[in-house]
């Protein structure tokens, strides 16, 4: 099976003609993200029976390249990938859509007894015996003409998808666990279809609950403004301020830039955003607090609990041949443990409605909380 590069138009519209009848396609991408908020696509491959297309997205304008996010996204199309993230992030920057169905691999092999964040090299090494070169996966896909070599690497990393979810598949429907797999990725598409809002990402600063009410107001406001400006000026978050210094700057307030650079802000940093930081943070600062403050961690008396149901869950993934952290993440143990001391499982339940709730609610409900007896006030301030 040999590749179809495409480059030009027409070569587009003969390709998306020819994928219209396709039940299922093989995907994956190539791009680089060094220097800009953005992905900047550099490969979108595609497999479908005994056809593989290279398509090179450099050369189209954007506009160009809607017929094929059309043509990738139309209903009742599965899209076979794995570890879909980050494509699935490129995708809604290319064409603000996600696929109707998706087939992630990687997840796939979670349900089935590999581990859960099996890379597809180790995995198509594992069930199907083929070996992939991965020693190109970091190189420069923006450049052209691409090498041999990345050539290959790009042909490889969608040839087998099809083989490999077949293989998979069937290992689900034996194990009864399809409508689990179908279940976990949907919520990974919908992950990135509900993003968390700009407004909400002041929540993500976890040490943020020490702060007053009045410097979290200040926190969601920089956090707004960091993201937005980065987004509108296509360059990492991180080269306008990192999360700690952000964090130091409603913590510390200064008053000029040479006390931004005792906050760890590099000259750069301190040139090109050293004045509007210090603007914004007064304005953020005159901002009403937010009418949700940043949780508190766990308690000593909810950790010491977190680590028993940690165990728990640990036990029941083992007899279900699971990874632990797919049958439960931290943050959803961590969850169902406030709610549960806060009173509030029945509106709160983070496993409410899920494939998880039947096999965890039971023996997670039937162990007895020591941090049910005490206040939530003894959260550890480490």
């Amino acid at each position: 099976m040999t590749h179809q590069w495409i480059s030009d138009p027409q070569q587009l519209h003969a390709m998306v003609d020819a994928l219209e009848a396709q039940v299922s396609l093989a995907v994956d991408t190539e791009f680089v993200r060094t220097n800009t908020y953005f992905s900047q696509p550099g490969l979108i491959q595609i497999a479908a029976r005994d056809e593989i297309y290279l398509v090179d997205p450099t050369a189209f304008q954007s506009t160009a390249l809607q017929t094929l996010g059309q043509c990738l996204f139309a209903p009742g199309r599965q899209l076979l990938m794995h570890s879909a993230g980050e494509d699935l992030d490129l995708f809604l920057h290319l064409w603000q859509s996600l696929p109707d169905q998706l087939f992630d691999t990687q997840i796939a092999a979670g349900f089935v007894g590999y581990d859960r964040q099996m890379g597809l090299q180790r995995l198509l090494e594992q069930v199907l015996g083929v070996q992939l070169d991965k020693e190109v996966t970091r190189s420069d896909w923006l450049q052209r003409p691409l090498s041999p070599r990345q050539l290959s690497y790009a042909e490889a990393d969608v040839r087998h998808l099809d083989a490999l979810a077949e293989h998979l598949s069937a290992r689900l429907q034996q194990l009864n666990r399809l409508h689990w797999f179908r279940e976990e990725c949907q919520q990974l598409v919908a992950k990135y279809r509900h993003k968390t809002p700009d407004e909400e990402l002041y929540l993500g600063f976890s040490a943020g609950w020490k702060l007053a009410p009045e410097q979290q107001a200040a926190l969601r406001h920089l956090a707004r403004w960091r993201e937005q400006t980065a987004r509108e000026r296509n360059i990492p978050k991180t080269f306008i301020a990192k999360d700690a210094q952000l964090y130091g700057l409603v913590e510390k307030q200064p008053n000029n830039r040479g006390e931004l650079a005792e906050l760890g802000f590099g000259g750069g940093q301190i040139r090109r955003f050293g004045a509007v930081l210090l603007q914004e943070l007064e304005q953020g600062l005159q901002q009403p607090p937010p009418a949700r403050l940043i949780p508190r961690p766990l308690s000593k008396a909810q950790q010491k609990d977190y680590k028993r149901l940690r165990d728990l869950v640990a036990q029941q993934a083992a007899e279900l041949q699971l990874p632990s952290n797919l049958l439960a993440s931290k943050a959803q143990l961590t969850d169902y443990i406030k709610a549960r001391t806060a009173g509030t499982l029945d509106r709160e339940d983070p496993f409410q409605g899920s494939w998880r709730e039947p096999i965890l609610r039971p023996p997670l409900d039937g162990c007895v909380l020591t941090s049910e007896k005490n206040q939530p006030e003894d959260a550890d301030d480490d």
